[in-house]
């Protein structure tokens, strides 16, 4: 594992090396602001709710926003996928992958998945007309040229174990750093004062901005189902209200949680501060496609809860409408400049 490590290490030390030496070239897409919310640790430092947090402050100043994902997982028969625009969802989660289907849920703008992320960005401002583009993730796809980028470092696990994938969670070195416009400390919320104090000690050295931000629950809801398939409504370019329920709908209940996502302990971490009786868990790994089996055998269990609690990544994925099963709603919060 170590030497597969050094070998991931050598090679993003070589790409990014040639593209510092201008022998890679990146490519500029003009006329629109490209602004990156990505990290240098593989997943889980809460770039879906960080995304919809800046996606919202460029919409409250009036400006044109659209959103660019690589669509991870997704499984479409071209690269470049409109998922959605103002007016409709055009995609379903299968072709766009998770995140990019929670966008166009949360958001009616612009929402295009696109492996190369230069050709996305110029169907953005050429095709609908963007002022602003929120590249969700890609802070290591220097082919395409961004005006920000903002990084988000995880204070659950900031430095990935200070080892490259696979033995460890680095993307790329620390070093990366230096690339950074901004940089905001996430789920401050879940570590100690202390924590964040040593986070901002090793941080200190790159000279970057540094922001405090929090990960925190917000309510449950729960979506409506229409001939026991969801989103029917949205889909027709319709804002669906769904239910809201406040969290303390859970203190003293039997719940169940199911997720598929990087950092499942935070979820279960939340979930416990919120004083159930009893949880207990089902983890699937990170992006995880659901069987019809795997559905199957959650509906089983509902029975035996008062509740069963999911993430917003994971719900997008169910197309069976699941007994008590409620919606935990997550909000990125910057708390300290």
């Amino acid at each position: 594992m170590k030497l597969l490590s050094i070998i991931y290490g050598f090679i993003v030390f070589l790409r990014n090396k040639l593209y510092d030496l201008n022998i890679f070239k990146e490519k500029k897409v003009d006329g629109v602001e490209i602004v990156c919310i990505g990290n240098i640790v593989a997943g889980g430092t809460g770039k879906t709710p960080a995304v919809q947090y800046f996606v919202q402050k460029y919409l409250e100043k009036n400006k044109k926003v659209g959103i660019l994902s690589r669509g991870y997982k997704g499984k479409r028969e071209t690269d470049l996928l409109l998922v959605r625009d103002e007016k409709k969802i055009y995609a379903t989660s299968k072709e766009s992958g998770d995140e990019a289907y929670l966008h166009a849920l949360n958001f009616q703008i612009p929402v295009v998945v696109c492996k190369n992320r230069y050709e996305g960005a110029t169907f953005l401002k050429e095709k609908c007309g963007v002022e602003i583009i929120i590249m969700d993730d890609g802070f290591q796809h220097r082919k395409l040229k961004k005006n920000k980028n903002i990084i988000l470092i995880d204070a659950t696990n900031p430095f990935g174990m200070d080892d490259y994938l696979p033995k460890g969670r680095l993307r790329e070195s620390l070093d990366a750093l230096k690339r950074a416009d901004e940089i905001i400390i996430t789920k401050s919320n879940y570590v100690s004062v202390e924590e964040i104090a040593k986070i901002k000690e090793r941080l200190a050295k790159y000279q970057k901005s540094i922001s405090v931000a929090t990960f925190e629950e917000s309510y449950f809801y729960k979506l409506n189902f229409e001939n026991g398939k969801k989103f029917g409504k949205i889909n027709n370019g319709n804002k669906m209200e769904n239910k809201k329920f406040p969290l303390e709908i859970i203190k003293n209940k039997n719940v169940l949680i199911f997720s598929s996502i990087a950092n499942p302990a935070v979820f279960y971490q939340t979930i416990k501060k919120l004083n159930p009786s009893n949880i207990d868990e089902i983890k699937f790994t990170d992006h995880h496609v659901y069987t019809n089996e795997e559905i199957l055998e959650i509906k089983e269990k509902t029975k035996n809860y008062d509740y069963v609690l999911t993430t917003e990544k994971d719900i997008v994925k169910i197309d069976e409408n699941i007994e008590n099963l409620i919606i935990l709603k997550m909000e990125f919060k910057i708390v300290e400049k």
